[in-house]
């Protein structure tokens, strides 16, 4: 079990690709990726992705990413327009698998 989650309205507890597994589940059953695309957090969802242990295949990146979206702070529509390109990047890398 990761214990890599959200801690407030775009903010995560910290990726760490030493100790939390790039695809296991946290308490509330996010995958890592899952976690890194409601916080919009650019940075850690690409490290996600691009570890090579990764595995896409059900992924639900654009629903938690839409959720962080529609958290209704105020920054959440300018984290998610930074995480778009993020998004296209994963549909084209992953296309066989969505």
């Amino acid at each position: 079990m990761n214990t890599y989650e959200l801690a407030g309205h775009g903010i995560t507890t910290g990726w760490n690709a030493r100790v939390d597994d790039v695809n296991g589940e946290n308490f509330y059953k996010m995958r890592p990726i899952e976690v890194a695309a409601q916080a919009a957090n650019v940075t850690e969802f690409r490290a996600i992705m691009l570890d090579p242990a990764f595995e896409p295949t059900g992924a639900r990146v654009h629903h938690f990413a839409n959720v962080g979206r529609l958290a209704g702070d105020v920054h959440a529509e300018a984290r998610y327009a930074r995480l778009v390109p993020e998004l296209t990047f994963y549909e084209q890398r992953f296309a066989q698998v969505a």
